[in-house]
């Protein structure tokens, strides 16, 4: 009993160390297609045009304002972009300004909302 615990003990950590070891071309080219397989919501080229280089706090406040602003849109509810928990309480990455994210996030929220809701 004891050798076919150690046993299932050795094939789980063969297994856990096999998931962990990726090569690092596939790590690479996950990274480097992520901003290229983004597609944006409707209205997003126009309000931020990129020119090859990814904002990455506009496409997160605009996507989660878009999505909101369909949600509210198909549940009744009134155009209220500011007063909403995403709006709100955006997550803010490690080593961003704290006012210059939220300042961005919001701006773009609203604007993905907005477009969602009056469907421009």
């Amino acid at each position: 009993m004891i050798s076919r615990k150690s046993t299932w003990a050795c094939v789980a950590l063969a297994c856990a160390l096999s998931f962990s070891i990726v090569p690092a071309s596939l790590a690479q080219a996950s990274q480097s297609n992520d901003s290229a397989s983004w597609s944006a919501p409707r209205g997003y080229d126009l309000a931020y045009p990129e020119n090859g280089t990814p904002n990455m706090v506009a496409r997160q406040g605009y996507a989660a304002g878009f999505n909101q602003g369909q949600a509210d849109v198909s549940r009744g509810q009134a155009f209220r972009p500011t007063e909403n928990k995403a709006y709100a309480h955006a997550k803010i990455p490690k080593g961003m300004d704290k006012d210059q994210f939220k300042t961005e996030f919001r701006e773009s929220f609203v604007r993905g909302y907005t477009n969602a809701y009056k469907g421009q």
